[in-house]
């Protein structure tokens, strides 16, 4: 620290005016920046991974290099790195020239620039004036290589391609950037298949530093879901606008996924890990939607082929069995006229003995008939003689049954008056009285003692208890009065 503080009195010499030796803080920042040029007289090579890519209004670039792998980690060292707007199309043309690379968070680069100290805002930057595309080609390859390598050892690079994919895998899961071009590309191909495909979107940023993040929680999300396919698809762009598709969480993810998982990321030149570890791979989103409508259409067609073999076959058996049924047809045929000769013989005889006999059995009934009729007529005689007879006899007849009907009258007459004179109102009326039981049938006998009896008179009928002799000291057989509960009747 104390040579730094020397060598920085040294390059600006005593502070003008103060003999305390107090810096300003113009002279301070003064004598650091001359200090820094002369230790960095010239542009050096610096690497280092970058984070907080930005574009300011002016066009120029600011970004942050720090230690490769450290991520986001803001304690660690870092230094500000500064792309002005001139120096920009050199610098695009080398990384497009070696792969079409470009600037973005997460890629590490080798850069050559000059080491500034910019007194606005206290710090140490980088003026960028070139990079090294061949650096950051090399160590994408190699990343590429070790998490290829890491994946095979743990068996997952092709373990999704043994995922079966259904027959009909009409029912996708898409990963894209809702509205992208790459989805409108990928719902067309299928729309002009004319199958009845069904689109489930996950929306997810296929690059950029959320892409990473988006990329697993869509895979994650969707294999949870009753899709029959996923897909994943980017359309076309810098070879480090592709970097999401070779990270290892996102390649763990498409091997560790339940269904089968389609890519079509837009590049022409090398395959990502992403498609290396997919079940199925193709160039572009339309090529991608295009495998499945081809995996469809050979279904269906297979279908189709199955149907025509079913049908020509069905035609062949039951042309078969027609040719069958007509053999069997014609046997049979000569079958029964062989076995109906002798039944149709011994019919035609029957039919002779039925004739002769019908016409025997017809000329008796015929002459039957003819008695029945001669005796009918003889028996309508008899009727009419008959009526004529009744009609005679019927005067006669009425006037014997009025007087019969005259006499029988007047014998009820004198049974009605009988009865009505021996009749139980009648000897009520010259003061006799009934006595029954309980049930109510008329008492005959002496009735037990506690049980109780009604009496009726012409008037009144009143109830009675039969008390025990011994109870009451009077004679044997006597009836105690009964209580005053009768009720007058009719006479």
């Amino acid at each position: 620290m104390s040579s730094a503080v020397e060598g920085i009195r040294a390059a600006a010499g005593d502070p003008a005016g103060q003999p305390d030796g107090t810096w300003s803080v113009s002279d301070l920042t003064a004598a650091v920046g001359d200090t820094i040029k002369q230790a960095f007289p010239s542009e050096v090579w610096v690497r280092g991974e970058i984070i907080g890519y930005s574009v300011a209004a002016s066009g120029h670039i600011y970004f942050n290099l720090i230690e490769p792998g450290s991520g986001n980690d803001r304690r660690g060292a870092r230094m500000r790195v500064a792309l002005f707007k001139g120096r920009q199309r050199l610098v695009n043309r080398d990384l497009a020239t070696a792969g079409g690379l470009t600037l973005d968070d997460g890629i590490e680069v080798r850069i050559r620039a000059e080491v500034e100290y910019y007194a606005g805002s206290g710090q140490v930057q980088l003026i960028m004036s070139g990079v090294d595309p061949h650096f950051t080609l090399g160590v994408l390859a190699a990343d590429r290589e070790r998490i290829l390598a890491e994946l095979a050892e743990s068996g997952l690079l092709r373990r999704n391609a043994a995922v079966p994919l259904p027959l009909v895998p009409l029912r996708v899961g898409l990963v894209t950037a809702d509205g992208s071009a790459a989805h409108a590309d990928f719902t067309h191909e299928l729309a002009a298949s004319g199958y009845a495909f069904e689109v489930l979107l996950c929306d997810a940023r296929v690059q950029g530093v959320t892409a990473e993040t988006d990329l697993v929680a869509a895979l994650h999300t969707l294999g949870q879901t009753d899709v029959d396919v996923i897909a994943v698809v980017r359309g076309g762009g810098d070879r480090t606008d592709l970097l999401a598709f070779d990270l290892a969480s996102v390649a763990k993810a498409i091997a560790l996924c339940p269904l089968p998982v389609f890519c079509g990321i837009g590049h022409e030149i090398d395959t990502s890990v992403a498609d290396q570890v997919a079940h199925t791979a193709a160039k572009t989103p339309t090529a991608c939607a295009a495998a499945l409508v081809a995996h469809v259409a050979a279904f269906d067609e297979r279908l189709a082929r199955t149907h025509r073999e079913v049908d020509r076959l069905a035609r062949s058996r039951a042309a078969a069995a027609a040719a069958r049924l007509a053999t069997a047809r014609s046997a049979l045929g000569l079958q029964a006229e062989r076995r109906l000769a002798r039944p149709r013989a011994w019919l035609g005889e029957a039919r002779l003995r039925l004739g002769h006999h019908t016409q025997r059995h017809c000329r008796a009934a015929a002459a039957t008939l003819a008695g029945a009729r001669q005796a009918l007529q003889r028996s309508r005689s008899h009727v009419q003689r008959g009526a004529v007879s009744l009609a005679s006899q019927g005067p006669r007849l009425e006037r014997a049954s009025a007087r019969r009907l005259g006499a029988a009258k007047a014998r009820l007459r004198s049974a009605s008056a009988l009865v009505s004179a021996v009749g139980p109102k009648r000897t009520l009326a010259r003061g006799f009285s009934i006595t029954r039981a309980a049930d109510g049938s008329i008492v005959r006998q002496m009735p037990a003692a506690g049980d109780t009896i009604s009496t009726e008179t012409q008037h009144a009928v009143f109830a009675s208890v039969v008390r025990d002799d011994d109870a009451t000291g009077d004679e044997p057989n006597r009836l105690a009065d009964g209580p005053t509960t009768g009720r007058t009747t009719d006479g």
